[in-house]
């Protein structure tokens, strides 16, 4: 592959939110590019987490802006920004949230970016994180997405793509690093593999005492696509770095394009922590049936059907969302 479709295809990796950005300034070798989205969410029955709602329904509703531009510095050398920033209608401590926020420069295909964006573990997550409840598999810090504080290399070899990231943080000894590589076979058939660590690690979410053990996570994936069929699964195992409380967590995903319009999917996921000197703790446990109905380009339309099993959760969760994409 030559190196300048390379350094376009990483780019393309990096910068994309919406591939309905809207150009408005591209000359001498710049671009830059507006997108967005703007997202109704209704949850009723139950919040996303099954606990059962009191009135009628669980305003989810939120909207996306985001800013990217390129600039050609000599043959196959670009340099790269992107922002997006998120606003949920529903009252939180977070109702406005910067999501992306990072610069970078891209040498032939080996690109090398500073600030907010993914962990290396993400592109493999991916596989299965197609729904309106998936998303299982960040498990730790050092697997999340639009992470603060990140050093990111992410390189395209042909249909190998390799990345590289470490967060950075103001504590001692509490940084985080990961590595993935995934691998596209000819016939639809993808591969991936991921490994992160957070050097310190307190996990709120299980945690019975206050620990600073080293968490980590090993992620491995398979995708498959043809024609109108998309299949993908991952599933990782790791440290929660709380004592000894391990996890395994996993995703299974289906999806058919029935016309170019409909789309149907069907999604298992579960999160599951090993307590030490205690009973496992299902995090989550769900299966997800989805619908969607594509207007035209920029408009879609769904309902997700949540069957909640996890511990504690009171009730299924039913959801009916529009979006607009700019």
């Amino acid at each position: 592959m030559k190196k300048s479709v390379l350094a376009t295809a990483v780019l393309a990796t990096l910068i994309s939110s919406s591939t309905l950005a809207a150009t408005v300034y591209k000359a001498d070798g710049t671009e830059f590019k507006v997108g967005g989205r703007v997202e109704f969410r209704g949850d009723f029955n139950a919040d996303t987490d099954g606990t059962e709602i009191d009135g009628t329904m669980s305003d989810q509703t939120r909207a996306r802006l985001n800013l990217k531009g390129t600039s050609e510095i000599s043959d196959g050398v670009k340099a790269f920004g992107f922002y997006e920033v998120e606003q949920k209608a529903k009252d939180s401590d977070e109702k406005m949230k910067n999501r992306y926020m990072y610069a970078g420069i891209d040498v032939h295909g080996n690109a090398l970016s500073f600030g907010a964006q993914d962990m290396a573990a993400v592109q493999v997550s991916k596989f299965s994180d197609i729904g309106e409840f998936t998303g299982l598999q960040k498990r730790i810090e050092g697997s999340a997405d639009h992470t603060e504080g990140v050093i990111a290399y992410r390189g395209n070899f042909d249909a190998l793509n390799l990345q590289a990231t470490y967060k950075a943080e103001s504590s001692d000894d509490s940084d985080s690093y990961g590595v993935s590589g995934t691998y596209a076979l000819p016939m639809g058939l993808k591969l991936g593999l991921a490994y992160s660590m957070d050097q310190e690690r307190v996990d709120g979410n299980t945690a019975t005492t206050n620990s600073t053990d080293k968490a980590n996570q090993i992620l491995a994936g398979i995708s498959y696509a043809l024609d109108a069929f998309y299949m993908g699964a991952t599933y990782s195992t790791g440290d929660t770095g709380n004592g000894d409380n391990e996890f395994d967590t996993m995703e299974f995903a289906l999806a058919y394009d029935i016309t170019e319009q409909v789309r149907v999917q069907a999604i298992y996921g579960k999160d599951t922590t090993d307590v030490d000197g205690g009973s496992d703790i299902d995090r989550e446990d769900f299966v997800e049936l989805g619908g969607y109905y594509t207007f035209n380009r920029n408009l879609k339309s769904y309902v997700a059907y949540k069957a909640n099993s996890a511990d504690g959760a009171d009730d299924d969760t039913i959801r009916l969302g529009m979006k607009y994409s700019f």
